[in-house]
């Protein structure tokens, strides 16, 4: 027998040898997923900073996108957000950008720098036009610094007011808004995935954690007892994003910027006072009232 066949018939041996004790040593095995545990949250009057509100326009009947003829521009109104502005703004700027595109220009005026006014800005600028953003105010002295800033689309109408149109516009405005965002998660753009937990001494509706937008909330989960180390019976577990204020409204102005957008000080920029004075064809305007947006497009 030659010393090739010899190492041959040893490896076979030696595989076979292996093969059985990895058989014999092969049992279900079961994860325990351990108890959570969460550091107390140091509250005390004496560290409270400054207490800061902000006014956000609320319709019962949902937020408005929509044009509108002012003179020889087109108004595209977008405003009414409720309670998610920064969740819905780049969803909401993307429908007034398409309704704007149905008319041709070549320039446009953004009214506002907040949440809204800067997802319309950059989605403008994404299109090839100039623009620019006409506001009282700039980042950070802007509505928008001063929200929550958590992604969530909530508080936007009364249930018992909705018409099947504006549940089909508040789902794709929000689904357009979460795949915005995603690509901003990060550093930059302050934008990072958190973990919530909803405790409740009562059952939590479906609707209050999405509803027909219930996909959008990853790992979401009603805990057991065993699961929590909350003192109440009912707790819900879900993961979105937390979009920072401060670093995301800084960035996204900083991206206009670099893109060649303008800006202009404007003690009260309407929509009227805009068609009037105005070069561009495309003015998107923010209405009265903080919160408000609208745009504009001859």
């Amino acid at each position: 027998m030659d010393r090739r066949h010899l190492l041959k018939l040893a490896g076979i041996g030696a595989l076979s040898g292996l093969g059985g004790r990895c058989a014999a040593r092969s049992r279900p095995v079961t994860l325990s997923q351990p108890a959570r545990r969460f550091a107390r949250v140091d509250v005390a009057w004496d560290r409270v900073i400054r207490t800061v509100v902000g006014l956000r326009p609320f319709r019962p009947s949902g937020f408005v996108v929509r044009g509108e003829k002012l003179g020889p521009k087109t108004v595209i109104h977008n405003y009414g957000h409720g309670g998610a502005g920064i969740t819905l703004s780049w969803g909401t700027a993307h429908l007034a950008v398409e309704e704007g595109a149905k008319t041709p220009a070549s320039s446009a005026a953004v009214l506002g720098c907040g949440a809204v006014g800067l997802a319309t800005a950059r989605l403008l600028q994404r299109r090839g036009m100039e623009v620019t953003i006409y506001a009282r105010d700039l980042p950070p002295r802007t509505t928008s610094n001063i929200a929550g800033g958590q992604w969530s689309p909530f508080s936007v109408a009364d249930h018992d007011r909705e018409t099947p149109q504006f549940q089909d516009q508040l789902a794709r405005a929000a689904r357009l808004a979460h795949r915005y965002y995603q690509d901003m998660v990060g550093p930059y753009y302050g934008v990072r995935w958190i973990e919530n937990y909803v405790a409740s001494s009562t059952p939590q509706r479906a609707a209050e954690y999405g509803g027909a937008l219930a996909d959008l909330y990853a790992a979401s989960k009603a805990l057991s007892p065993a699961e929590h180390p909350f003192d109440v019976p009912h707790v819900r577990r879900f993961t979105t994003m937390l979009i920072e204020p401060p670093v995301y409204l800084n960035a996204v102005l900083r991206d206009f910027l670099l893109q060649g957008g303008r800006s202009s000080c404007a003690t009260s920029p309407t929509a009227t006072r805009c068609s009037s004075c105005a070069s561009q064809s495309f003015i998107t305007a923010r209405a009265s009232g903080r919160g408000r947006s609208s745009a504009t497009r001859s």
